[in-house]
C-alpha cells in the first residue's frame, strides 16, 4: 500500500462506501489533508492514519463486546469446617 491514499482507496481497503470515509474525515474521526485539485479538491489520507483508525476500531469493538458478554458466575458453596 502507498504512503498516501485517496478516499476511494481507503474505502476499498476498509470495505466502506467512499461517502462514509468522507463523513469520518469531516467529523474528525479520520485525519486527512484536503488538496486543491479542480473544482472540489481531493483528500489525501496517510496510510498510518488509516491503519490507526482500523486498529482503534478493532479495540473499541472488542471492548464493547466484552462489556456486553455476561460474566459467568459460579455458585458459592459454603464448606463447614
Amino acid at each position: 500500500m502507498k504512503e498516501i491514499v485517496t478516499v476511494k482507496e481507503a474505502a476499498a481497503f476498509l470495505q466502506k462506501h467512499p461517502a462514509t470515509i468522507r463523513h469520518w474525515i469531516e467529523s474528525k474521526i479520520l485525519r486527512a489533508r484536503k488538496l486543491s485539485a479542480g473544482k472540489n479538491g481531493i483528500y489525501a489520507i496517510a496510510r498510518n492514519d488509516l491503519l490507526e483508525l482500523m486498529v482503534a476500531g478493532t479495540i473499541e469493538r472488542k471492548l464493547k463486546e466484552k462489556k456486553k458478554s455476561p460474566v459467568a458466575r459460579t455458585a458459592q458453596v459454603h464448606m463447614p469446617f
